[in-house]
């Protein structure tokens, strides 16, 4: 059965595939696949995963995705740019958790396009109820949707949770692992101030020496701490181009770099294209 309502700022969709096969592509800022019933296989970047009842796929921005079932149900939710920046104006005025803006650090996560988000049982069964609350409010077609706007930032936050354990886990299974994931939500919290990720401030945060952290850092993950920075603003930089008009001298300012040249220079380094370009190419699409 499908419902959608040409006026929603969301689609959501409830597909049943009998020895069927469904593609998408989708062209919203964020789309949620949560399958409700059965098992099949799901592909996408020429990975081939298996999925059952109960598993989350975040699929990102213009991402082809084929689920292969002989039986099973599926609930798409797809919420463009203005529902989701709804979303995190709400978020900041009750001054909830972060996590609602590590929007690009959830949709890129190997383990949200896999399905495989729910570390925590409980969490699994509290998600399930959030979707199931999402689509009784859109076929009682209600109005102001605050109740589905709350829904998506509960579930986006019990998302963001379990992919932090997630990589955890994969870091190391110990309590250098639980030291490491402060200092990259630390820096995923202050990364548009400067001051706040210069080596001397990091040390002196987490009681360190300024040589240990750097190397320490390394060991756990497999890049230096500066590399992380960089690569983490640039993903953020990609975003603001894609999703919105902000000038790149802005961008250069709110992200801390020195100026629109550093900024065009580094990413043109590490992207093979300037930011213009960039934002051309996918604003096209």
């Amino acid at each position: 059965m499908t419902q959608k309502n040409n006026f929603d700022p969301i689609v959501i969709n409830e597909i049943n595939l009998v020895e069927g096969t469904l593609t998408i592509q989708p062209k919203a800022h964020l789309t949620i696949v949560y399958i409700q019933k059965g098992k099949g296989i799901s592909i996408y970047d020429d990975h081939k995963v298996p999925f059952k009842k109960g598993k989350l796929f975040v699929i990102p921005f213009d991402t082809k995705y084929t689920f292969e079932s002989k039986d099973c149900s599926l609930l798409i939710i797809e919420c463009p740019q203005s529902f989701i920046t709804q979303i995190r104006t709400e978020a900041d005025r009750i001054e909830t958790c972060d996590n609602i803006n590590k929007l690009t650090y959830i949709t890129h996560n190997y383990h949200s396009k896999a399905g495989c988000v729910f570390n925590d049982e409980l969490d699994g069964v509290f998600a399930e109820q959030l979707l199931h609350n999402i689509l009784r409010e859109h076929h009682n077609n209600a109005q102001d949707y605050l109740i589905i706007r709350q829904c998506i930032s509960i579930l986006l936050n019990l998302v963001a949770r379990n992919l932090i354990q997630h990589d955890y886990e994969q870091i190391n299974e110990n309590r250098k692992a639980q030291d490491i994931m402060k200092i990259i939500t630390y820096i995923q919290k202050h990364i548009s101030q400067k001051q706040r990720l210069s080596l001397d401030t990091l040390a002196t945060e987490f009681s360190l020496s300024k040589n240990y952290l750097g190397e320490y850092f390394k060991k756990q993950t497999g890049v230096s701490l500066q590399d992380y920075i960089l690569d983490y603003k640039l993903k953020l930089v990609e975003t603001r181009l894609k999703y919105s008009a902000v000038r790149l001298k802005e961008i250069a300012f709110e992200l801390g770099f020195n100026d629109e040249s550093h900024l065009s220079k580094l990413f043109k380094k590490y992207k093979q294209m300037t930011p213009s370009q960039y934002r051309a190419l996918h604003q096209k699409l």
